[in-house]
């Protein structure tokens, strides 16, 4: 495709390949005019699996996708879209991750919706992916279900005016985690609003882990504490402006009853607000009070190592978040 275009969709893409295509397959079935707008995808793939999942696209067929290949191992979420952006023609930029799907009238309700608004940045509504509903049932689940307008206006469903971003200079590239959100908030600096497109609508996958996975993949949220540091007005939305959510306060305060009750046993008694409040996870009924009862173990794993975790990066970057 030459020439300018009203929106490019601009995906950062690593180790995700099938989940890759099925979001392709997803922009090709968009109601929005095809010659209004384009895809960017920026990837470390090999050759072959490039040419299978990108050069044989319908979408690159019809000369609406372009891809950048780096390196592997050289790439990084703000990298990426970095460089997806400024290698984007159109004058809006939307981006999305890749392990969502859109609705086929994602796109024309995001552009509809930042012609009416004067320059804000749009934020769409994302939902665990329906296809996958009975996932949710597993231990260990990563997806995210956001309502718009969010506090943390992340890239899964998100389109800047591509003036602003150049204003702005794109993502923190030092960041490794909250790229996203650090970006909206100099957004917000620099005097953009956010506007709400609660019908255009993304679809997250949905992920069970094993408890190892889960606790490797959540190791990058360490580096959260750069970003609160960078941005201390994050602290509002943070419980007690300390801890990250209600979880990390109540797993916090059983992991010291926990510590402290080798030596006086009697403050064992510190770890029962968190197991009521795991017990009620999953519902109200005896057999999701039982499952989350079940759970309960692995879960105060994962939730001791993310405020753990999160305890080291406060260390790294001198300011505290659990």
């Amino acid at each position: 495709m030459e020439g300018p275009v009203a929106v490019s969709v601009v995906v950062a893409s690593h180790a995700r390949h099938l989940r890759l295509l099925w979001l392709l397959n997803a922009l090709e079935e968009q109601t929005l005019a095809p010659g209004l707008w384009e895809v960017v995808v920026v990837h470390d793939y090999d050759p072959a699996t490039a040419e299978r999942v990108l050069e044989r696209h319908p979408l690159r067929e019809a000369q609406r996708l372009r891809h950048i290949a780096m390196a592997p191992g050289t790439g990084s979420p703000a990298s990426q879209r970095n460089l997806g952006w400024r290698a984007a023609r159109g004058e809006l930029v939307a981006f999305t991750d890749d392990d969502c799907r859109p609705e086929p009238d994602w796109l024309e309700r995001m552009v509809t919706t930042a012609a009416g608004t004067a320059g804000d940045v749009v934020q769409g509504a994302t939902r665990p992916d329906p296809f996958e509903h009975g996932v949710l049932a597993a231990p260990h689940v990563r997806t995210m279900f956001i309502e718009p307008v969010g506090s943390f206006a992340q890239t899964c469903n998100i389109l800047y005016p591509r003036d602003l971003l150049d204003r702005l200079g794109g993502f923190d590239e030092q960041a490794i985690t909250g790229e996203d959100v650090d970006l909206s908030l100099r957004a917000r600096a620099a005097g953009a609003g956010i506007s709400g497109a609660p019908e255009a609508i993304v679809n997250h996958a949905v992920e069970s882990h094993t408890l190892p996975g889960i606790l490797r993949q959540n190791l990058k949220w360490r580096h959260l504490a750069y970003l609160v540091k960078r941005h201390p007005e994050l602290r509002r939305e943070l419980t007690l402006g300390v801890f990250w959510d209600a979880d990390h306060l109540w797993a916090s305060v059983a992991l010291a009853g926990l510590i402290a009750a080798s030596r006086n046993r009697g403050l064992i008694v510190l770890t029962a607000p968190y197991a009521l409040r795991a017990s009620r996870r999953r519902g109200p009924g005896r057999r999701a009070r039982a499952v989350a009862v079940a759970e309960l173990p692995g879960q105060a794993v994962r939730q001791f190592a993310e405020v753990l975790g999160l305890a080291a990066g406060s260390v790294r970057h001198r300011t505290l978040v659990l």
